[in-house]
C-alpha cells in the first residue's frame, strides 16, 4: 500500500514541535475501507488479546485501566514514542502470523499475513491511526511485549505488582508503606521496559515518564479517569472537572442548537460518567450553574440531557 491510493487522505497539521501526519479514507464507503473492515473482522475473532492490554478490545475501557490500579499506592506512567509510526512492518507480519494460527493451525500464510501488513500501511514502517485496522495490529504487535515485561515486573519482588497497557501508555503501580518518591525503582521499571521494547524497534519516551504516591497526593490520573483516596482510605474512581464542565457547556449548546451529532455526543459522555460515578456528578457545579438550569426548568444537568 502506498500513498497514491485514491482511497487515502494524507494532510499533516502543525503540533507543538513538529508535522503530525494525519490519514482518513476518502469516504466511509470506500473500498479500502470496507476492505479493512473485512480484515479487521476476521482478525478480530481469531486473536486473543493479552490479559494487559485495556485499549481497543471489545469490552475493555480506560473505566478497566484505571480500575485494575485503585487499590495500589504507587504509580509510574509511561509513554512509548511514536509508537504507530515505528511499527516494523516484518516482525508485525511474523507475530500476526504466530497469533492467528494460535488456537487453531492453518487460519493463516505467511504470504496472507504480508498482504495484510501492506494492505493497512502507507509507508515502509509504522501503521496509521486513521485506519479500522491500525488499533487491532497494534495490540497483535505488542502482546508479546506485554507478556515479556509483566515477568520481568514480577521478578522484582513488589507488593501487588499490577500492569495494564492502553495503547502506547503503560501504567504500573504496587502496595508500598513509604511516604517518599522512590525514583531507584522508577529508573529500574522504565530501563526494563525500554530493553524490551528495543526488540520491537520501539523506544520510551523519557519525557513522559511519570510516577505518582497517594502518600504524596490524594489522587492519581490513569488514562483520563482520576484514583481518589479520601481521609479514611476509601478509593474511588471519578471523571475529571474539565469533563463534566464541558458537558454542563456542551447540552446547553445542544438546546440553542438542536445538533443532532452534538446531542449524541453529550448522551454518549452523560453516559460513561455515570458508568464511573453512578451519582453524583453535578455536585462540581457552581450555585450560578445549577441555577440557570433551574431558570430553564430542569431539576438537573441530567434532567436537561434526558430531554434532549
Amino acid at each position: 500500500m502506498n500513498s497514491t491510493n485514491p482511497d487515502v487522505r494524507i494532510s499533516y497539521i502543525k503540533t507543538k514541535n513538529k508535522l503530525r501526519k494525519i490519514v482518513s479514507y476518502r469516504s466511509n464507503d470506500c473500498e479500502l475501507r470496507t476492505y479493512h473492515q473485512q480484515i479487521n473482522d476476521f482478525l478480530e475473532q481469531r486473536f486473543i488479546p493479552s490479559i494487559f492490554s485495556k485499549g481497543y478490545v471489545k469490552g475493555r475501557s480506560i473505566y478497566d485501566n484505571a480500575q485494575a490500579h485503585m487499590y495500589n499506592d504507587y504509580f509510574i506512567m509511561l509513554d512509548i514514542k511514536d509508537f504507530f509510526h515505528n511499527i516494523c512492518h516484518k516482525q508485525l507480519s511474523s507475530t500476526l502470523f504466530y497469533e492467528i494460527n494460535l488456537a487453531q493451525a492453518n487460519q493463516i500464510s505467511q504470504k496472507e499475513c504480508n498482504d495484510i501488513v501492506s494492505a493497512c500501511s502507507v509507508s515502509k514502517r509504522g501503521i496509521p491511526l486513521g485506519f479500522i485496522t491500525s488499533p487491532l495490529l497494534s495490540n497483535i504487535y505488542l502482546k508479546e511485549f506485554d507478556g515479556i515485561f509483566y515477568g520481568k515486573l514480577k521478578q522484582m519482588a513488589l507488593s501487588n505488582i499490577i500492569y495494564t497497557r492502553y495503547a502506547d501508555d503503560l501504567t504500573i503501580s504496587f502496595k508500598t508503606d513509604c511516604t517518599a518518591k522512590l525514583p531507584d525503582v522508577e529508573s529500574l521499571i522504565a530501563s526494563t521496559a525500554d530493553s524490551i521494547l528495543k526488540r520491537y524497534g520501539l523506544h520510551l519516551n523519557g519525557h513522559k515518564t511519570r510516577s505518582y504516591s497517594l502518600y504524596v497526593s490524594n489522587h492519581v490520573r490513569i488514562t483520563g479517569i482520576n484514583v481518589i483516596k479520601d481521609q479514611s482510605g476509601y478509593r474511588s474512581l471519578t471523571i475529571g472537572r474539565s469533563v463534566k464542565k464541558q458537558l454542563y457547556w456542551d447540552a446547553l449548546r445542544c438546546l440553542e442548537s438542536k445538533d443532532g451529532e452534538l446531542i449524541r455526543h453529550v448522551k454518549g459522555i452523560q453516559s460513561f460518567i455515570l458508568s464511573v460515578e453512578k451519582q453524583g456528578y453535578e455536585d462540581c457545579y457552581s450555585s450560578a450553574m445549577k441555577r440557570r438550569l433551574s431558570d430553564l426548568g430542569y431539576k438537573s444537568l441530567k434532567d436537561l440531557i434526558d430531554a434532549l
